[in-house]
């Protein structure tokens, strides 16, 4: 066995277990993957002696998390520890640590360090960590991991796009002939558990992910909401590149070439996401139409991620620039601009002109009038900033009192109307300072236009 002194950080972890009465532990998983290549540790993950699951909470201070499978998590902090650390601690699945590794997914991640520090690497996981190659541990019959854990298929590519590692031609076989005779079981896993695969492929190279599940047959089984823009034909004067499907993945590649962006990339995933069932003659003219897709693809993207578990204010934020992406690439004016900033955010705006643009771009197309509606959104920000005073991109330089002081008038609409003028006035640059508000709303009511 290989020392791996500079695991030690970890190690004080095991001994602080032991201390706690937890006889024998081991490293285990991505932490020890990560360490080996020297890459930012992941979470820190545990397998030891103890297999009464409750004892392990109660010794460990932790709480048991799941009921199949169950683990502890703990917070452990102690002698030689630099701070606490949270730790995801199981019991041992079968005699030894060899067979606990044995029944791993993937030969990187059936690596274990012990308290002594030796790595402790029965499938060559070190070497295929050295070589960037994912490999299915092996086992008979060779699809086995799978069949413990279906996810597993669709943990291999996400994988394979975090990790940049390319995947071994044996695995490659067995998973795709897994997919094909045995794939079914994924409908029966829970969408949450899906979800968390997918955001981790989709935080680094979410064309590549999307590719990969499709060569691998996957996005029937695990996501119909994109398997289902297949085949939906579309204008070819204006979609050269072929049906929604075929859209979509450009869009996406448009995305990965600006680097990493989760929500952008989940946005340009699910943009065209109700274009399936909006299709229709157009009432006037010799092709295909999808009125009202955006809104339809809005309700789909909040159900999706509400599914896979996301956070409630992903799924908000994903689901607007779905419902707006078609705005940037249309009439846009300063008053477009404020209503953009005012509903989604500043910085979300801005994620939406570069939504549009790679929407656009996927569409063959350069995105000019993009790209012109993007720099007014600019200096309707900066208009923004200016009439703040450093307040920040919501300040106005007036607030509802002061416009009921100014005319006189009580709570009501009114006031709203008023306020939402003075907002176009200050995004224009009309309005830049408190008097210039003043004066405008006084203004508007010499005008009689509230």
């Amino acid at each position: 066995m290989r020392h791996l002194d500079h695991l030690w950080p970890h190690l004080h972890i095991l001994e602080e277990l032991k201390r706690r009465g937890v006889e024998q532990a081991w490293l285990v998983g991505g932490a020890v993957r990560d360490r080996v290549s020297g890459m930012a540790e992941a979470d820190v993950d545990v397998v030891c002696s103890e297999t009464d699951i409750g004892a392990l909470a109660r010794k460990t201070g932790g709480v048991v998390v799941g009921r199949r499978d169950a683990t502890v998590c703990a917070v452990l902090s102690g002698l030689g520890m630099p701070a606490p650390m949270a730790v995801d601690i199981a019991p041992l699945t079968g005699g030894s640590i060899e067979q606990d590794l044995g029944r791993r997914d993937f030969t990187v991640n059936a690596m274990a360090v012990d308290s002594g520090g030796n790595l402790i690497d029965p499938f060559g996981g070190e070497a295929d960590v050295q070589a960037k190659v994912l490999r299915l541990v092996p086992s008979a019959p060779a699809w086995l991991p799978y069949e413990a854990d279906p996810v597993r298929a669709v943990r291999l590519l996400r994988f394979a796009c975090s990790l940049g590692f390319h995947i071994d031609e044996d695995t490659a076989a067995v998973t795709k002939g897994f997919v094909k005779h045995r794939g079914g079981l994924l409908i029966r896993v829970p969408r949450e558990r899906l979800g968390k695969e997918f955001l981790k492929g989709f935080e680094s190279r979410p064309h590549e992910f999307l590719t990969l599940l499709d060569g691998y047959g996957l996005l029937p089984l695990v996501l119909p909401e994109v398997e289902a823009m297949r085949g939906v034909a579309q204008p070819a004067e204006f979609h050269p590149e072929g049906d929604v499907l075929a859209h979509t993945f450009r869009v996406l590649a448009e995305v990965q070439s600006r680097g990493k962006d989760t929500i952008l990339a989940l946005a340009a995933l699910l943009h065209d996401a109700g274009k399936p069932v909006t299709a229709r003659p157009h009432p006037k003219r010799d092709h295909v139409c999808f009125f009202g897709h955006e809104t339809e693809g809005e309700a789909i993207a909040r159900a999706t991620l509400t599914s896979w578990a996301a956070p409630g204010k992903l799924a908000d934020r994903v689901a607007a620039l779905v419902r707006c992406h078609m705005t940037p690439g249309g009439n846009v004016t300063e008053r477009t601009c404020v209503r953009l900033i005012r509903s989604l955010g500043a910085e979300d705006a801005e994620r939406l002109f570069a939504l549009a643009m790679c929407d656009a771009r996927g569409s063959m197309g350069e995105g000019t009038n993009i790209a012109e509606a993007r720099v007014m959104l600019h200096r309707v920000m900066e208009n923004f900033s200016e009439a703040g005073a450093g307040a920040g991109a919501h300040a106005l330089p007036l607030n509802g009192h002061d416009v009921m002081r100014l005319l006189g008038i009580p709570p009501g609409r009114a006031v709203g109307r008023v306020l939402e003028e003075l907002d176009g006035a200050v995004g224009s640059g009309e309005v830049r300072t408190r008097e210039d508000a003043e004066r405008f709303v006084l203004g508007l009511a010499a005008d009689r236009l509230l």
